[in-house]
Formats: C-alpha cells, structure tokens, sequence
C-alpha cells in the first residue's frame, strides 16, 4: 500500500480549492457579459428578445444600418486592440495560454476584444456568444492570479483553464461539456488529475448559476420516442457526412472571405463595415441568419415555422457567419455550428422521406445533427456529443448522437479540415511528431564508429585511440568486426604507468559492456542507454554476429526524450 504524502495531498487540496474560485469567478464574468448584453439590446431596441426576433420586427433600412454600425464600432475597439497588441508583442487569447505559448493574458486588449465582440453581438453578427464570454472569464481569472501571488507556469495555466471552465458552463449551462472542451480542445487531451479540478471549476459555477437563478435547460424537445432501427441508424449515418460536409463548407467559406476581406481597401474599420453590410442584406433575406442562432435553435425543436427553407436557411447562416468572422469580428462559432447542423439534420430527414418515409420525428435528426456539426468544426467530438445532450437533457439520443458525432468528425478529418481552433492543430502536429518520436529505430539516428582496436591490441595501441577519440572508453572489436568488449581508459592509463604498455589489453576488456541493436526502437533501448556509463553505446546488426554497424550517442537519445515529452 503507497505511503500517505501528506504534501501532495495538500498541493492538491489547495489545487480544488483554486479551482472552485476561478470556476466561480469565471461565471461570475460570464453572467455579467450576458446581463450587459441584455440591458443593453433593452435599452437599444426596447426588447429582451434575441436578436434575430428584434431585427425581424424592423423595416429593412434598419436590418441594414444596425449591422454596419456595429461592425464600425467594433472595428474600431478592435483596432485599438490589434494596436495594443503590436505594440507589446503580445496576443490575448486564453487558448494561447493554456497551450503555453504565451505566459499571461494581456487584460487591456483581451478586455478590447471583448468588447468588440459585445458590439458585434449586440448588432446581429452571426457569431456566438461565448467566444467573447469565455475570454472575459479567462481575463478576469489572469487579474484575480496576479493578486493572489504564486501562480506561475503550469500553476497559471491551470488557473486560466479553470476560470474559462467556469465561463463556459454557465454560458451553456451543460458543467460536464465545459469541462470536457478545455480538457479535449485547450490541453489537447485528458489527464484525470486535471480533469478533477476542471470538474470542480464546472460544479462551481454551475451552482452559482443555479444561485442566480439562471440555471435552466437551453433546449426544451418535444414528447417522442426514437426507434433504434436501421433505417435510423442509416439516416443518422448519413446526417453526419451532411453535417461534416456542411461544417467543412463554413470553415472554408471562412477561409475564403478572410481572404477576401483582406483585399479591400480602408482596413479593418472598412472591412468590418462591409461585412455588416453583407449580413444586413441577408438579415433582410431571412432574419433568421443574424446572432449565434439560439432563438431559430428553439423554433426548429418547437416544429415552429421560420422565413426561409431549409437547405435555403444553411446556406444563407454559413454566408453570414463566413461574411462576419472573415471581415474581422470577434466571436465563436459553437451556436452558429448548432443552428448549421440542425438546419442539416432536419433538411436531410426531409430529403429521405421524399425517398423513403421514415417513422421518426426530424426534430430527433435535427438534435444529432447539431453535435455532428459541432465536432465537425470544433473537431472536438466528445465534448460536442456530451454539450448537446447536456443541452437536451435526453438520454435515449446519446447512441445515436455519438454515431453521428463520429461520422461527422471522420467526414471532416478526411477532408483536411482541422477545426475553428488553431490550438488543434497544434495539438495534432505534437501527437504525430511523438508518434514518430515513438517508432524511431536506432538505425536512423546511429553514427559511425571512426575508432576501434582489435583484442590483439597493445596497451599503447589502445591508449592512443582512446586519447584521439576522447572517450573513457576504448571499443574492442574482433578480426570479423564483432563486438567484444570495451576497455577503460583509467585501465589502460594505469596498466602503461606500470611499464608494461605493450602487452595486449585481452586481460582489460570488459566483456558485458551493454549494447544495443540497430532493429530495436529507442523507446525499448532508453534504460539501456540511461545505465550505461559511457556516451556512445555499440550498436550491433543483430545479437548472435555482434556485428558492429555504428555508434547510438547518449545525447542523442536524451534529445528525443526531451522532444518526446516537451
């Protein structure tokens, strides 16, 4: 039984109570961004309705003015911000620094890109709202680790993962899925000890929120029951490569219109305007398309009626997200993603039952639609199959939403897409880089042995090589080039102050020096290599010839370790 340790147990007691107030302080952030946005959008438009419902009630010179004037406000803070930016060589992203890539979060142009993004929002940008809240809560969390003192590194970085933990689950309400995307997306991977105190962030501002009254199911469905038969199974099979397909087509629709935006002249205030134009025109379309996509969300699982078909709707949304991220706002992608996907969902279901009726209700494809879509633009799929069901709170969906959360992240994958994060892809690279790492033999990386003496040798013979190579070791080979031994040069040095310098070294040799082979894989030959006492170990063709073919240098293998776990 592993003995107690007493100062482990209170690092990581003190760990979880860290945890719980940057989670709270997170979605302490995160509200207040909300309630601003609310009071705001009253104060402006005379309603708490969303977006989408406020711009459909206004005549269409004002579907097109709200929007530009967003987008020029929002320019405008942003600019500030990029200035800032240059200036201090920084970058305010909270990814980049759980990732390491930066070692604090700027507060004056994380806290100008949210604000951008709050006015980008508040004028119908197809963009989500969490994006700039969880950035809020990551900032607020780097100010709240300054006055406490002593978080440094991986202590900082776990700091900042737990307030942006805590952000995003009081943002969805789904505690389980915010933990899961920082763990999946930020750290590229799960480690339970971490995990732990992620969970402990996400039950933190969970109760909070349900303190605040705000705790409460995003997305209400209506009374059904899901017949896990084939035909669904294939229906489902087929709404993930729709929606793999669909979220591809946004991101790189995305591509495409920051390419374009860049080439229009004016900067970024210009190209912000010309996106908030473009939105406006089809906000005048199909109201539908302006905000994140959570009131038509609602109106697609209540089977209410919206402004445009279907298919008609996806592509309009994917125009308008493409328009307002590509032209420079600021925001997420997690709700226009859902709203993508259940627009696919439910186009699909409508499709096959043109071919083949289907006994199902397409509000259940919808459902699994929006986690297909997510994964496929997020290319996170766990998280995406664990936030929707948290969304729905429906237990029976979980198979069928887990069969297209697959489908639809292999659909992408295999298109080359590598998700709305660049920390992905980052995270992709170091896998595949350790996978090399991993499989590497020791023939790739062996040199050449330049000196040797045979075990017919003299005592002199043998110190002159080991003088010209260095070493304190003198390799000794047989007339077949086998491996024999190696020979000491203190040995040798002592055996030549006796006199005796040309006598042969058979009597020195050390017999069981430890060797390797050139098939072998540096991961098998590491405590080999780790224990032996010289820095170039021989390296043998094979194990019965003991053939030397090389040399493997400890600091090489020592490198690849360094890189394998860097």
């Amino acid at each position: 039984m592993p003995a107690f340790q007493p100062q482990l147990a209170w690092l990581y007691l003190q760990g979880l109570a860290f945890a719980i107030v940057f989670g709270a302080v997170g979605a302490c952030a995160a509200h207040a961004f909300r309630w601003a946005l609310e009071r705001a959008s009253a104060s402006l438009f005379r309603s708490e309705d969303d977006v989408s419902v406020v711009l459909a009630h206004l005549g269409w010179h004002w579907k097109l003015a709200v929007p530009i004037a967003g987008g020029v406000l929002a320019g405008v803070i942003l600019l500030a911000a990029l200035r800032y930016e240059k200036r201090s060589g920084t970058s305010g992203d909270y990814l980049e620094v759980i990732d390491g890539r930066m070692s604090s979060i700027p507060t004056a142009p994380s806290l100008l890109r949210c604000l951008s993004s709050f006015f980008s929002i508040l004028s119908g940008g197809s963009v989500g709202k969490e994006g700039a809240m969880v950035q809020l809560s990551a900032t607020i969390g780097s100010i709240c680790s300054r006055w406490i003192g002593g978080l440094h590194g991986d202590r900082f970085q776990l700091a900042i993962a737990t307030a942006a933990t805590g952000g995003l689950a009081a943002v969805y309400h789904t505690p389980l899925a915010a933990a899961i995307f920082i763990a999946e997306i930020a750290f590229g991977g799960i480690e339970f000890r971490r995990l732990a105190l992620l969970f402990a962030a996400a039950v933190a501002a969970t109760w909070l929120t349900m303190l605040l009254g705000q705790f409460s199911q995003p997305y209400l469905l209506p009374v059904h029951e899901f017949k896990l038969d084939t035909a669904a199974l294939l229906v489902v099979m087929f709404v993930g490569v729709s929606c793999g397909l669909t979220g591809s087509l946004l991101l790189t629709a995305i591509r495409f219109a920051k390419i374009g935006f860049a080439k229009v002249p004016g900067g970024l205030v210009m190209r912000m305007a010309l996106g908030g134009l473009l939105v406006g025109g089809l906000i005048v379309i199909a109201p539908e398309v302006a905000g994140n996509g959570f009131a038509p969300i609602s109106q697609l699982l209540r089977d209410e009626p919206v402004s445009a078909a279907l298919f008609a709707l996806l592509v309009l949304k994917i125009l308008a997200t493409a328009a307002t991220v590509g032209s420079g706002a600021v925001g997420g992608l997690f709700t226009p993603s859902l709203l993508i996907g259940a627009l696919t969902g439910m186009g699909c279901v409508s499709l096959v039952n043109d071919v083949l009726p289907i006994a199902q209700n397409p509000i259940l494809f919808g459902v699994v639609g929006m986690a297909a879509a997510l994964a496929a633009t997020t290319q996170a799929p766990l998280m995406s199959t664990l936030m929707v069901f948290e969304m729905t709170r429906e237990p029976l969906l979980i198979f069928p939403i887990m069969l297209a959360t697959v489908v639809g992240y292999g659909t992408t994958s295999i298109l080359g897409q590598t998700g709305t994060y660049a920390v992905v892809g980052r995270h992709r690279e170091r896998f595949a880089s350790r996978s090399r790492l991993m499989e590497i033999s020791v023939d790739k990386v062996m040199r050449p042995l330049a000196r040797f003496v045979l075990e017919s040798a003299s005592v002199e013979e043998a110190r002159n090589q080991g003088l010209a190579e260095k070493n304190r070791f003198v390799f000794v080979l047989d007339q077949h080039h086998a491996f024999v031994g190696a020979v000491w040069m203190h040995d040798l040095m002592a055996v030549r102050n006796t006199g005796t310098a040309e006598t042969s070294i058979a009597a020195l040799v050390s017999r069981d020096f430890p060797t390797v082979c050139a098939h072998e894989r540096l991961r098998d030959v590491w405590e080999t290599v780790v224990a032996s006492p010289a820095e170039r170990i021989p390296v043998l063709a094979d194990p019965t010839t003991r053939r030397v073919v090389g040399v493997l240098h400890k600091s090489v293998v020592l490198e690849h370790a360094r890189e394998l776990l860097g």
